[in-house]
């Protein structure tokens, strides 16, 4: 190979790298998907659905997540809620606190129309321990998706933000759980929060068994 072609070659990959490091910094931005949440959120065109609490457990779907020590005890066949089907659950004490402040799980998915960008917002999470993690699962046609795993702060907030598969407007059904993160995509651990909309949902679809864990 000539000189000449032999250094477009080297320009065209020294480019190439460059393209790749700087997407690299983007994807890990995190100021940047911070601000990027902020906006969905304050867009006038933003939709937003709230996530249903699960009430009256716990029940534990799928493997079981290994127990800290002030774990609780996983109770199967829990009732069932009439609107969603999802196990009913009740909300906790906080511990070490006088006569116990109760934690409510609430939770919002918001996206603006026409756009990849899903914020999950989180509330009235308990603290968690050793590898546990809040559990963001989200659904669409393709399946589910394991949108990612959250650490809530001591204001029991977390917020969890996917710009991937699945695209926004195609999610119809969402599971947050209280579980360790082993990458498995189907929903697994402590149900918390449940959402499932058959108006976007393909004719044949199936809401999610949380007594099969699946």
């Amino acid at each position: 190979m000539s000189r000449g072609p032999r250094l477009v070659l080297i320009a065209l990959l020294v480019v190439a790298v460059a393209w790749l490091g700087f997407r690299g910094v983007r994807a890990f931005d995190q100021g940047r998907h911070t601000a990027e949440a902020a906006a969905v959120l304050a867009a006038p065109d933003a939709v937003t659905h709230q996530l249903p609490p699960v009430v009256n457990g716990p029940l534990v779907i799928g493997r079981p997540p290994a127990q800290s020590p002030d774990a609780r005890a996983p109770e199967q066949g829990s009732p069932k809620s009439s609107d969603t089907g999802a196990p009913k659950r009740e909300g906790s004490p906080q511990p070490g606190t006088a006569g116990g402040t109760v934690h409510n799980p609430q939770g919002q998915l918001s996206y603006r129309p026409e756009t990849w960008f899903t914020v999950v917002d989180l509330q009235g999470l308990e603290p968690v321990a050793g590898n546990e993690r809040y559990l963001v699962f989200l659904r669409n046609w393709a399946g589910w998706t394991l949108a990612g795993a959250a650490t809530p702060g001591p204001d029991g907030e977390a917020q969890v933000r996917s710009a991937a598969e699945p695209r926004s407007r195609t999610i119809y059904e969402v599971v947050v759980t209280r579980a360790v993160d082993d990458a498995t995509s189907v929903p697994h651990g402590e149900p918390l929060l449940y959402w499932f909309d058959g108006s976007i949902a393909p004719p044949r679809a199936r809401q999610f068994d949380f007594a099969r864990g699946a």
